[in-house]
């Protein structure tokens, strides 16, 4: 947790490998959801779409008792209008001001990217 943390607040990525059944998705993810998410930065889990709606769950179940967080789903695909582009501009605005969690796949991501670039 130090470690991801750290590389965080340096703008560094990081990569641990643990094995399956060691906590990533019901421990370790929800755990540097809180830290940092602080209103300054948008943290977004990048999930493979198979696991997408199974993390969500975890996370909405993790975030709906005694910390209260949002957790939204990133669904985009590069035929959207560029008026659904700037809505969701303004959603993932606005999940970085109230210290949210985006849920997305790495199709989700590219086709985002994809867009901009064209935009």
């Amino acid at each position: 947790m130090r470690s991801f943390a750290a590389s965080a607040r340096e703008g560094e990525s990081a990569c641990h490998q643990m094995i399956m059944g060691g906590g990533k998705t019901t421990v370790i993810t929800p755990l540097l959801a809180l830290l940092l998410a602080d209103g300054a930065r948008l943290v977004v889990q990048c999930v493979p779409g198979a696991l997408l709606q199974m993390s969500r769950a975890v996370m909405r179940a993790v975030f709906s008792r005694v910390v209260l967080k949002a957790v939204y789903t990133l669904a985009f695909d590069r035929l959207s209008g560029a008026a659904h582009t700037e809505r969701l501009c303004a959603k993932l605005r606005k999940a970085r001001q109230t210290r949210a969690v985006v849920v997305c796949s790495p199709t989700a991501v590219k086709a985002l990217c994809l867009k901009l670039v064209e935009t």
